[in-house]
């Protein structure tokens, strides 16, 4: 039995929430599961699907057992359609919408619904969300349409309207961490959920990889930028070379501590994301203002936005690091 509830525990009050669509016979055509990467989305949407394509489901979801159950687990549900791209970080094209509506003009294979997810739903190009909304505003009451995203302010306000939307909240830091160390990752919990922007799945994802090393690495580089002991330039070449979104996940979070401890919380209230790096947070937070720091994160939340496009990586990286040194006058070090 697929039970995301049952190993992502915090997923528990949406699960609630979807039940509740059922119970009171309000389903709607089309559902947006939105939430930060690596927060649970993709099982959610998986466990629900399964439920409603059950045949014999309970309140606490699909009964695993049934044939359309097992035809769901081995991914050979007629009527469980993924769209996806056809390549990681790709777009989802017109092409795949259109092979998927023809699909849908046939009558439902196995029983009385059909379940269309698309994951994630942020990577239809203009054409795609187009021809799919043609699709959502003449709804067939046989299929529901489950769009997964963690940025659904990158869909059409026009597939947006036609969607009830269900935000799954990242769990409080503490709920994270006592998950992770019942995975087994012990002292290292800490650090991974960091990494991760505070996503428990992501998180254990990472365990076992250099991205650790990598963190250090590009957070030391960060460090000497400010204090003017290397080239931004220099810096941002390398950077480039990572995931941007990795490394904005990263900046944004190390901007965020500093703010938190520019604020003037005592240590014992004082709670970081980034704890590992503490010593060198406090170093750094030594003079920066908070309406800086706060410009600061703006810079990183553009450059989000811009490395989804075919921005220049590189150069992105250049406006942040150039930024970043001007905080402090030239020679200033501590």
């Amino acid at each position: 039995m697929s039970d995301p509830v049952g190993r992502y525990p915090w997923l528990e009050p949406a699960r609630r929430r979807l039940a509740a669509y059922l119970a009171a016979g309000r389903l709607p055509q089309g559902l947006l599961i939105s939430g930060a990467a690596g927060v649970g989305k993709g099982a959610l949407a998986d466990d629900f699907a399964r439920r409603l394509l059950c045949a014999s489901p309970s309140a606490e979801g699909a009964c695993g057992t049934c044939p359309a159950c097992r035809l769901a687990a081995a991914g050979n549900h007629p009527d469980y359609l993924r769209i996806e791209p056809e390549e990681a970080g790709k777009r989802i094209t017109v092409d795949l919408v259109r092979r998927l509506i023809d699909r849908l003009s046939l009558k439902p294979q196995y029983g009385a619904s059909r379940v269309v997810v698309i994951r994630p739903a942020h990577a239809m190009n203009t054409a795609a969300a187009n021809s799919l909304l043609k699709t959502l505003e003449e709804p067939d009451p046989q299929t529901l349409f489950i769009l997964v995203s963690e940025r659904p302010t990158q869909l059409p306000a026009t597939v947006l309207s036609r969607c009830q939307r269900l935000d799954v909240r990242l769990p409080a830091r503490e709920e994270a961490l006592r998950w992770l160390r019942g995975q087994g990752l012990g002292e290292e919990a800490e650090a991974l959920l960091a990494m991760a922007g505070g996503a428990p799945v992501r998180a254990a994802e990472l365990h076992g990889g250099d991205l650790a090393q990598r963190r250090r690495k590009l957070f030391d580089d960060w460090l000497a930028v400010l204090r003017d002991e290397t080239d931004p330039l220099a810096v941002a070449e390398q950077w480039a070379k990572e995931d941007g979104e990795t490394v904005t996940t990263w900046l944004r979070g190390w901007i965020a501590d500093l703010i938190r401890i520019g604020s003037g919380e005592t240590p014992a209230a004082l709670r970081l994301a980034n704890a590992d790096l503490e010593q060198g947070l406090r170093k750094a937070a030594a003079g920066l203002d908070l309406r800086t720091l706060f410009a600061r994160l703006d810079d990183v939340d553009a450059a989000r936005r811009n490395l989804e496009g075919q921005a220049n990586r590189q150069l992105i990286m250049e406006d942040i690091l150039i930024n970043w040194s001007r905080l402090r006058p030239r020679g200033a070090r501590h």
